[in-house]
């Protein structure tokens, strides 16, 4: 089922299906800035990721001798969540274990995830509750698509991320969905990153461990009518950007975690990136998406 909230700035849509964000519209540019899901391309808009982020090898989640079935990006996504509250300005989503999950990611769970509308912010709250004694292990992370160009009649090169730090270092590249054993040097250059297709040609760019917790995603055009989005990720470690080469969209990722590296095939424990949730606990983890025009 699909729910819409509104303010004087601000559109958006979601989706039972997932608690998928499907729809972030500006009033005043009267533009769609969200990626409308061209199955020619990507068949999604801004799926929420857990309790994996990526890939595990022949996906397929170890835990001691168990090996249970898990697809890309986890069970999240393709589950129908409850609304547990609707108000004017937010919606609040629920998801709880259940037998079915039960036979993909054996811990018992729930992950609430909230909308809420503030200005011109779109904020986004994942919690993750862990109603047992023991400890759960999981990863989680945002996969919103942005328009690119995000203004029609902008082209596509002309658009940049700004990160708020330098992100000079090494980052990680994939191959069949698993972290590649050599990083590259990252193409940020100054803190910008000048977007082009040819970035993409192997997949995502990751950036573990990444210093920046904001970037700016805009154009260098200077129009009358010009659009940025900004993402605010206080909460996550990791950063991935990803395209596929040709499509009209740029995903922006905050995540915690990320795919297991080429050869691993351990224990899910042991994965790389996995936080630790103690027993009859819960946790927040919030990033602010906003729009500007300049």
């Amino acid at each position: 089922m699909i729910y819409e909230l509104s303010n004087s700035q601000l559109k958006i849509k979601t989706s039972s299906l997932g608690a998928e964000l499907q729809s972030l519209f500006s009033v005043a540019m009267q533009q769609e800035l969200l990626w409308q899901a061209d199955p020619k391309y990507w068949a999604r808009h801004a799926p929420v990721l857990f309790p994996i982020v990526g890939k595990l090898a022949n996906d397929k989640l170890k835990v001691g001798d168990q090996l249970f079935p898990m697809g890309q990006h986890g069970l999240a996504r393709d589950s129908e969540f409850i609304v547990i509250s609707q108000l004017k300005n937010s919606i609040t989503f629920q998801l709880t274990s259940s037998p079915q999950t039960l036979k993909h990611f054996p811990f018992d769970f729930q992950l609430i995830v909230e909308y809420t509308l503030l200005d011109d912010t779109l904020l986004t709250t994942y919690t993750v509750v862990n109603p047992a004694t023991t400890v759960l292990r999981f990863s989680l992370g945002a996969h919103p698509a942005f328009n690119w160009p995000l203004i029609k009649g902008i082209d596509k090169k002309q658009y940049k991320i700004i990160f708020n730090k330098e992100e000079n270092g090494l980052i990680s590249q994939l191959e069949n969905g698993l972290i590649k054993h050599n990083d590259i040097t990252s193409p940020v250059n100054n803190k910008i990153l000048m977007l082009d297709d040819g970035l993409f040609e192997h997949d995502a760019l990751i950036f573990k461990n990444i210093k920046s917790k904001s970037i700016r995603y805009e154009s260098a055009q200077n129009d009358d009518v010009n659009a940025a989005i900004e993402l605010h990720f206080e909460d996550f470690n990791d950063l991935g950007i990803w395209t596929k080469p040709g499509a009209g969209f740029i995903c922006l990722e905050p995540w915690l975690g990320y795919s297991s590296d080429v050869g691993f095939d351990g224990d899910f424990f042991n994965k790389p990136g996995i936080i630790q949730l103690p027993g009859q606990s819960s946790r927040s983890f919030s990033f602010e998406t906003i729009v500007s025009m300049h």
